[in-house]
């Protein structure tokens, strides 16, 4: 099973939460044709979420490959209470910071080996990453990674894949009360971070 590099697929707008639903119940009968036909539908919207979430299209493939693979691993688990393209982005979330752990534990062993690397420059972005936008998603990605995983977990859902409150809750397995807490306070860490703030004062229109 893998993921397609140009699956074509019907417009967004013609893919309706009945269609998917129809595949899923189907995957979930033991069935990888009907698995693979419902995250075609929903991959170029996952892709876009894993390009956000990576901020590099060779890293994002890998993290959709990984998502997919873990997907199908737990379908099972999936019980329609929440939209499956929600369910799918809170796996995305936890493999992508399962991965960014690990990374960085072995960065810290290889710091501990070579420490005379302590002083290497750090890696200056290329020229395709200078346009605003690119400029904006790495400094959301830096700030949200200084956020507790619980708090930015419920930032990317509620923001960066369109999910309800409840939806929310339902991923997480805990209150609406408790996911509104946690956007708060993650939003309160965000709008005290130094980094963003100087981001918005050179480009003032911008919004969270």
């Amino acid at each position: 099973m893998r993921v397609l590099n140009e699956p074509r697929v019907e417009s967004e707008t013609e893919i309706s939460e009945k269609e998917i639903s129809d595949f899923v119940l189907q995957a979930q009968g033991n069935d990888p044709e009907a698995f693979a036909r419902a995250f075609c539908l929903l991959q170029p919207r996952l892709l876009r979420q894993a390009l956000f979430l990576a901020g590099d299209e060779h890293r994002a493939l890998d993290l959709l490959q990984d998502t997919m693979l873990e997907t199908w691993k737990h379908l099972q688990r999936f019980d329609g209470r929440a939209r499956f393209f929600t369910w799918i982005c809170g796996i995305m979330v936890h493999r992508h910071y399962d991965w960014l752990r690990r990374l960085r534990i072995r960065a810290a062993h290889l710091f501990e080996e070579e420490s005379r690397l302590e002083s290497e420059p750090e890696h200056q972005p290329g020229p395709s990453e200078t346009s605003d936008h690119l400029d904006r998603a790495r400094v959301m990605r830096e700030c949200l990674d200084q956020l507790p995983s619980k708090q930015r977990a419920v930032v990317y859902l509620r923001f960066y894949a369109g999910e309800s409150l409840e939806g929310i809750a339902l991923i997480n397995q805990c209150s609406v009360g408790t996911v509104k807490s946690r956007l708060f306070h993650a939003l309160e860490r965000l709008a005290k971070m130094q980094k963003l703030k100087e981001f918005q004062s050179e480009a003032p229109r911008s919004k969270i």
